[in-house]
């Protein structure tokens, strides 16, 4: 019987994903991929999904130790939606040195992943055609897995076992369970994960803008824009967005939006 693999990001898809995978009894091993940058109350849910679903949930690690070492002493740039380094080196790699430590292959083991292709116009481009009960490999979810280095892992088969699924639908799922929630969806963030995330939509920076530890994430930002400037590192500016300056979030200004502006995806 192949092992389930479940990557659990601390948010409500992946969290009803782990519900889905340990109704069918087989063996389950759950992973956190942790860029070092996600809101404490994610890790604290992190925590309560152990407790309440009776799991370990392993973690990868980069070897820069998290987001902000890696940009100050390798990326020497913010991502942005033309270069998106940040997935690759923070969850990609890791994710795939850890299936391989673990001697998982497409023989042993399977991965369920919490992708719906309602979250954005993105997603839905990417993942409409697919059902619930499609499977596939790694490497034709993220080109990255396809090459030679990591083909082994590559070639693991996987599902998107909610693609179909509305947001609705999961906020039923989990309140139907009386399971515990992150705490962000109450304060007005859709999505969890890097906090912000580079490709988020204006609605995730106002609220991490006026979060405490959203504030001291942006003013590391901000922090390390000033130390390129003066470098004069070419990549300097936080293009989170053609119109907005990340300190009017901190200022807690109103933003202008875009007409139908759709956050990034992680291309993991």
């Amino acid at each position: 019987m192949k092992t389930l693999i479940v990557p659990v990001s601390g948010g409500k898809d992946s969290q009803v994903v782990l519900s889905l995978a340990l109704k069918t009894n087989r063996p389950i091993v759950c992973v956190h991929q942790n860029t070092g940058w996600d809101h404490p109350d994610t890790y604290a849910q992190i925590d309560a999904m152990e407790k309440f679903y009776g799991v370990t949930i392993e973690h990868t690690h980069n070897k820069w130790g998290g987001m902000m070492p890696w940009l100050e002493s390798s990326a020497g740039y913010f991502p942005n939606s033309a270069a998106r380094g940040c997935t690759q080196r923070l969850k990609q790699e890791p994710f795939a040195r850890w299936l391989i430590e673990k001697q998982f292959n497409a023989e042993n083991c399977e991965i369920w992943f919490g992708m719906r292709s309602d979250e954005s116009k993105v997603r839905a481009d990417k993942y409409g055609d697919i059902n619930d009960d499609d499977e596939f490999t790694l490497g034709d979810i993220a080109s990255f897995y396809a090459g030679k280095a990591y083909e082994g892992v590559g070639a693991i088969r996987v599902r998107l076992p909610i693609v179909s699924w509305t947001t609705e639908d999961v906020f039923k799922y989990i309140r139907d369970e009386n399971a515990p929630l992150n705490a962000l969806y109450e304060r007005g963030h859709l999505r969890v994960g890097c906090y912000p995330c580079f490709l988020a939509r204006k609605a995730e920076w106002k609220a991490a803008g006026a979060d405490p530890v959203g504030r001291q994430h942006l003013q590391q930002l901000l922090t390390l824009q000033e130390k390129w400037i003066e470098e004069k590192n070419p990549r300097k500016f936080i293009k989170v967005h053609r119109v907005w300056d990340v300190r009017d979030f901190l200022e807690g200004k109103e933003v202008r939006e875009l007409a139908n502006e759709e956050c990034g995806y992680c291309s993991i």
